[in-house]
């Protein structure tokens, strides 16, 4: 999501500021010192917090809003995850992940911004498309698909445990994931931590409920002026807010505990296998270091919306205390994304060269690096524009592909690139995907760059089985060195060998 917020809050955001004092007034009239929201789950949530004392816990305990129970269904699972996951009764289990070493997996994502209802309106929602295209996805070679985010609200969430949202109904989606572990595709769920809207009004959270004093000191809401610090956290927000939502306070022990709790019941009730943590910039990385502990994903992926190599190793980092680093979350490749682009535009690939190694983060830790030429939040934000996409846009995106599934990194495919620009585009990338399957291309390959400047680029990328040249530009004045290459790809600007 990032710098880009969601569309429905775009459209909905006028409204919410031209009654900005309205909506204060309530929330202020309806603040209590006991509230009667404090339900059986909220109880169950302020038990002691063990051993957390290495955290920051917020100064006050702010009122409660009161506020109507939200969704009944919501509630009941709330209820049924606090009840199966909680500290006390649930123990995570000891976790692989499939990116402590060469991974070989490519990565769809399995949507973009104009799939769900407020555009698009399948019988069964989107969910109901991603299970029937499961059998598609399962047999192109994808072997991890990232689905949009699951709770009411999408990348605004309401009440978490709220299953019905823009993409369809919880039965349907239940089906979906089912449907792409049947075709051994695992399913990545969108993490929205960040922040928070409330179910009916500024602050009113539920499902799980939450008190005001979660809300960081700093974020745009002005709270309730009456109580100390306006009856938010007197914790200020360790990074990137956004001005959409309530940014939340991830030093507070009950955001903590009830992170650790969804995130288990997400995982092991309804059926996901790993994370894409959406906006990552906002938040420290210990806390998802604690979050991927307490929920044993097998892959994890963040948005650390950033153009800077050293920024993205330094939140890498942070997520794994250990000295291997084995259980570090991915980050999107935004520096590779940006230089890609950068000089396919250009026709000058002396952007991709940096001392003879890629440029992007796949040239300092390709392990924990998700490629991608284009995703929801980079797309034109047009809804015509999937359809309209000129063909030298499509021509500069494919030569993107030809880079990112023959070099190192997981690379990510967007949907509409798949399924949406014609049989001819999605040929093409298959005829991609399947020469990285044979020659055995991972997250970890060897690069050598044979040239990188003014209309052409040039690499020799070594796979377990075989190896792979690419060429891009105008140039074509290159073919890769040696005896026993076989032409496998080639299109406009591009041309991939196998040996």
């Amino acid at each position: 999501m990032s710098e880009i917020c969601d569309s429905a809050a775009v459209r909905l955001r006028p409204f919410i500021c031209g009654f900005a004092v309205l909506a204060l007034f309530f929330c202020i009239m309806s603040v209590s010192g006991a509230s009667a929201g404090n339900y059986e789950a909220m109880s169950a949530l302020r038990a002691a917090d063990g051993d957390r004392t290495d955290f920051k816990a917020p100064a006050v305990s702010a009122p409660e809003i009161s506020y109507a129970r939200g969704n009944s269904e919501a509630r009941d699972s709330w209820n049924e995850a606090v009840r199966l996951y909680s500290d006390d009764v649930f123990k995570p289990k000891p976790y692989s992940r499939i990116d402590s070493g060469a991974n070989p997996m490519v990565m769809l994502q399995g949507f973009h911004w104009y799939a769900d209802s407020y555009w698009y309106h399948p019988p069964r929602g989107w969910w109901g498309v991603l299970a029937d295209k499961a059998g598609e996805i399962g047999r192109a070679g994808f072997g991890l698909i990232w689905f949009p985010p699951v709770s009411n609200g999408s990348y605004y969430p309401h009440e978490w445990y709220n299953l019905d949202s823009q993409w369809g109904k919880k039965p349907e989606l239940l089906a979906a994931v089912r449907a792409m572990h049947d075709n051994k595709v695992l399913v990545l769920g969108d993490i929205v931590l960040n922040h928070r809207s409330g179910t009916k009004d500024w602050a009113d959270f539920t499902n799980p409920d939450w008190p005001t004093d979660v809300i960081v000191q700093n974020d745009e809401w002005s709270g309730v002026p009456s109580q100390p610090y306006n009856g938010k956290s007197s914790n200020y927000d360790e990074g990137q807010g956004d001005g959409g939502c309530r940014d939340i306070d991830h030093n507070n022990p009950i955001v903590r505990r009830d992170t650790r709790i969804f995130m288990r019941w997400m995982r092991n009730s309804i059926g996901f296998d790993g994370w894409r943590f959406d906006m990552v910039k906002g938040y420290l990385p210990r806390h998802i270091m604690e979050y991927n502990t307490a929920s044993s994903p097998v892959f994890t992926v963040g948005e650390f919306y950033d153009g800077n190599k050293q920024a993205l190793v330094d939140w890498i980092d942070g997520t794994d205390d250990s000295s291997g680093k084995a259980n570090a979350s991915t980050a999107f490749d935004f520096p590779t994304k940006f230089n890609l682009i950068a000089a396919v535009e250009s026709d000058n690939y002396g952007i991709l060269n940096d001392n003879g190694k890629p440029s992007g983060l796949i040239g300092w830790w390709p392990a924990k690096s998700v490629t991608f030429v284009e995703n929801h939040d980079t797309s034109p934000r047009d809804p015509g524009f999937i359809a309209n996409a000129s063909e030298e846009y499509r021509t500069q995106r494919l030569m993107g592909y030809a880079y990112i599934l023959t070099h190192p990194g997981v690379p990510c495919v967007f949907w509409p690139h798949f399924f949406d620009w014609g049989q001819d585009y999605r040929n093409r990338l298959q005829t991609l995907i399947n020469i990285r399957k044979a020659a055995g291309i991972n997250s970890t390959s060897g690069v050598q760059i044979m040239a990188a400047y003014n209309g052409l680029y040039a690499a020799v990328i070594r796979g377990d089985r075989k190896s792979i040249a690419l060429k891009l530009g105008k140039s074509w004045g290159w073919n890769p060195p040696g005896d026993g290459w076989t032409l496998a790809a080639s299109g406009d600007r591009y041309a991939v060998w196998i040996r």
